[in-house]
């Protein structure tokens, strides 16, 4: 059985929250304050209602939910609903009293579990109550055993490793390790550790201890302790008192075991000889390792031993595993952690890390965000993507652009150009990405479709919280041999129109019409008006590619084109746009000669645009552009924004285009 789904009502900063799972890792990402941690501490809650050793309890003056728009307004009620999936017909019967029967489908149940907490309330006191219940009646009884049979183990953030694996400390993890080994290895001979070899080998030790100088030694100390208490104690009352150096249990030694780091010793000439680092001696991150190490061997042993079955239900969670850990060593801890999905135990995993995000299968991602004091979970594996999607975008998301998902807002550009030169373009309109929250994703390409389904589900259940914009180019007005292809031209014929058009610069070297005026091109022997008509139709027609990205627009994504290309648009915004970026041009080539400013705006910028193109150096006129922008604070006051930017960043950051 797998936790399928759950649900949190009113509980810290959770308004109303529902979460599906899946059998395996589970991985919870979001930015601080989303609720990843309270999510945790409800499960916590609630698997381990049954244990003697609870670690978290509802505080009545904390954990009832406050809405932050009406501070007066706190709730009096917190509610978490755990679904659970039934995978054998032995589940089904050990948890009879949890089992609801799903009214449409006569063949299908789930087992159930619900915790309610509430105030009441008498001579103005608040008392704290609650009820738990399982199946679908409020009122009935949960057996205790059942309970018992859950279990989970918890891995804090702020963990403290080094306590945690201190000799006999309270919940040693290291002596719990070996309290729970059913076996050991004695060359290639597996042995196990019945309570007879348990014995044998307590047995071995103390004999050793007794038969040396140690047995003498802790005699010693023994008579002279004897020796003040018989001159301190009342004749004949004399308390009496003998010492061991162990505690001569299994339980009890293996209680003494530390954790140490092997160093080695190797002074010039000398001999090697082996010494030993004390684990408060390790860094943060390295002993958060050994602890984590030490808690999944002793868990997953439990698993694979079988352990008579006492457990039919074993959850992991774990909080921010990247804690104190540089990046690759993320990567190899996230790997195998990974690797458990097929261990039998759910696993629950929260973290801010990137890291830890591009490399997660995104089937195993659920997605918190927080907007306007709302918080909703998006799940990967529950959304629109399809198989398509999820692979393109699983080779896409590197550490940078999985940022994304973290963000309260996100813009989608197709080239660096962009990337470059949109955080300056939005302080210009008053805006600032960075402080709104806003993640700048270049695509590197045009694959929008892959992304837009992360944002445009009409279901909001199915789509990410964040506001998006699409920004790319509309390329109206591009054509190709096969633009002319009608039933009065065929393709030989459309080929040589084509040549033609482009010799007589009605069709520019960027393959875009520039003018429907045929007067002085040769094309006797072929339709004029046929030829006119089809540049007419599409001089002004926007790319079929960007006729799909159009129709990519609902839900939470807008999409914003410009006209014919990025840095065209930005040069017909203003003559002094346009002065600037050919200046800058200019001096990245200086022996260009560029149109006077007597000609036409959109003259003159096709031809710095047909030179960016041909000299392929767009991303460096981006490059130079963005540093004197950000440099020079009266260029950027003169500096004019086109509007299909001013709407993007606008409609990302405020909800609304301007």
């Amino acid at each position: 059985m797998f936790i399928k789904e759950f649900s949190i009502s009113k509980f810290r900063s959770i308004d109303q929250l529902h979460l599906k799972f899946q059998k395996g890792v589970n991985i919870i990402i979001g930015e601080n304050n989303t609720g990843k941690t309270a999510i945790i501490d409800a499960l916590r809650l609630c698997l381990s209602y049954g244990s003697q050793t609870r670690e978290v309890y509802i505080k009545k003056d904390e954990d009832f939910y406050i809405d932050c728009n009406d501070p007066g307004n706190q709730s009096n009620e917190i509610k978490f609903d755990l679904v659970f999936e039934i995978e054998t017909e032995e589940e089904r019967a050990i948890f009879h009293d949890f089992i609801r029967q799903d009214q449409q489908n006569a063949g299908y149940q789930t087992i159930e579990l619900h915790f309610r907490y509430f105030l009441e309330f008498r001579n103005e006191k608040s008392i704290l109550r609650w009820s738990v219940w399982g199946g679908e009646n409020e009122g009935q009884t949960v057996p205790v055993e059942a309970l018992q049979l859950i279990d989970h183990t918890y891995l804090s953030a702020l963990r403290d490793a080094v306590e945690k694996l201190k000799p006999h400390t309270y919940g040693n993890k290291i002596a719990e390790l070996y309290k729970n080994l059913k076996s050991y290895k004695d060359g290639d001979n597996s042995i196990d550790l019945s309570e007879e070899v348990r014995s044998r080998l307590v047995q071995d030790i103390q004999r050793a201890f007794d038969g040396n100088s140690w047995s003498n030694v802790i005699k010693t100390g023994n008579n002279k302790v004897l020796e003040h208490i018989t001159h301190s104690a009342i004749n004949g009352k004399e308390p009496n008192v003998e010492f061991s150096f162990l505690p001569y249990t299994y339980e009890g030694i293996v209680d003494s075991i530390q954790a140490r780091k092997p160093v080695f010793d190797n002074p010039q000439g000398g001999t090697t000889s082996q010494k030993y680092f004390k684990i408060s001696q390790n860094g943060l991150g390295e002993n958060n390792l050994i602890y984590a190490g030490t808690v999944l061997g002793d868990l997953i042993k439990k698993v694979e031993s079988g352990e008579a079955k006492d457990k039919y239900f074993e959850a992991l969670l774990i909080e921010e595993p990247e804690a104190h850990l540089h990046p690759q060593k993320q990567n190899t801890f996230f790997q195998y952690l990974s690797s458990l999905n097929e261990s039998g135990i759910q696993i629950f995993i929260t973290s801010h890390s990137p890291t830890i995000t591009a490399k997660s299968d995104l089937n195993f991602i659920t997605v918190l965000q927080r907007q306007a004091n709302r918080i909703d979970a998006f799940s990967v594996n529950f959304s629109e993507l399809d198989e398509k999607n999820k692979k393109y975008l699983a080779k896409f998301l590197d550490v940078t652009k999985s940022q994304l998902f973290f963000a309260n807002g996100v813009v989608l550009v197709e080239g660096i150009s962009e990337a470059l030169l949109l955080p300056v373009l939005s302080k210009i309109i008053g805006e600032d990405l960075d402080k709104n929250g806003v993640e700048l994703v270049n695509l590197g390409g045009v694959a929008f479709d892959h992304f837009a389904k992360l944002f445009n589900s009409d279901e909001p259940v199915k789509r990410l919280l964040a506001r998006c914009s699409a920004l790319t180019d509309d390329d109206r007005g591009q054509v190709s041999i096969r633009s002319f292809i009608s039933e009065q031209i065929d393709e030989a014929s459309a080929k040589i129109v084509f040549e033609r058009l482009k010799n007589a610069e009605i069709v520019d070297s960027l393959n875009r019409i520039q003018e429907t005026e045929l007067a002085n091109v040769d094309l006797v022997g072929y339709p004029i008006d046929e030829i006119t008509s089809i540049l007419e139709a599409l001089k002004e027609k926007e790319s079929p590619r960007a006729a799909i990205i159009r129709e990519l627009e609902r839900g939470n994504l807008k999409v914003k084109l410009a006209e014919i290309t990025f840095e065209y648009e930005l040069m017909i915004a203003d003559r002094f746009n346009l002065r600037l970026i050919k200046l800058v041009y200019s001096k990245m080539h200086q022996r260009i000669v560029l149109l006077p400013s007597t000609e036409s705006l959109e003259k003159q910028a096709q031809e710095v645009l047909i030179k960016l193109y041909s000299n392929k150096d767009k991303s460096e006129l981006a490059h130079h552009l963005s540093v004197l922008l950000e440099s020079q604070h009266h260029l950027r006051k003169r500096f004019v924004v086109p509007e299909y930017i001013s709407e993007g960043i606008s409609w990302v950051i405020n909800g609304e285009t301007i």
